[in-house]
């Protein structure tokens, strides 16, 4: 007689997955815009006008007009002087009542001339100098106010994001456990 015993191990089965995690972010954005300012100048040169007319005319450079008119006023000067002296000098002789010899006074006086010398400067006058136009104007287009001062701007905030797969264990038998006992009584073989 024989007694034979088998037994199998039991076998498991497992499977595993990880956990995974994804971040995914996305940054804050500011996205600014403005108006440009516009400055438009504008500018004239001023004018310098130099009238030497005068300078001219005190050193006898004049202009046929003002020539003519100096040449009658001194003629008009000359003839009232020239009538007061004849006139004076008619006078002169109608006073016979003091006893002197005006015809030969009046013919020596006559026959010397007296010059008057004097110091002068070239031109005597001035220029007369004016100053006209010359100016600046200044627009400013697209003018901004306010305390941004024409600046604006948008926020476009931050984004995160989170994808999570927790992990898995999938246990399973592939295999029980099992005994096998085989008797063999002499001769023959059985199998309970």
């Amino acid at each position: 007689m024989a007694l034979q015993i088998s037994r199998t191990d039991a076998k498991l089965n497992i499977e595993t997955t990880p956990s995974h995690l994804s971040i995914q972010n996305r940054q804050a954005r500011l996205e600014l815009s403005r108006k440009e300012a516009k400055v438009e100048i504008h500018t004239e040169m001023p004018r310098v006008v130099i009238d030497q007319s005068d300078c001219f005319a005190t050193s006898g450079l004049m202009k046929p007009i003002d020539l003519t008119r100096q040449a009658g006023q001194q003629a008009m000067q000359q003839a009232l002087a020239y009538a007061g002296k004849v006139a004076g000098d008619g006078d002169a002789m109608a006073a016979i009542e003091n006893n002197s010899n005006m015809i030969a006074a009046i013919a020596k006086r006559d026959s010397t001339t007296e010059h008057e010398f004097g110091i002068g400067v070239m031109p005597k006058a001035r220029p007369k100098i004016t100053v006209t136009g010359g100016g600046v104007e200044i627009n400013i287009r697209n003018k901004a106010s306010g305390p941004t001062n024409g600046m604006e701007g948008t926020i476009i905030p931050g984004d995160i994001s989170f994808d999570y797969t927790p992990s898995q264990v999938n246990i399973s038998m592939a295999q029980y456990a099992s005994i096998r006992i085989n008797y063999t009584p002499s001769g023959f073989n059985a199998y309970a």
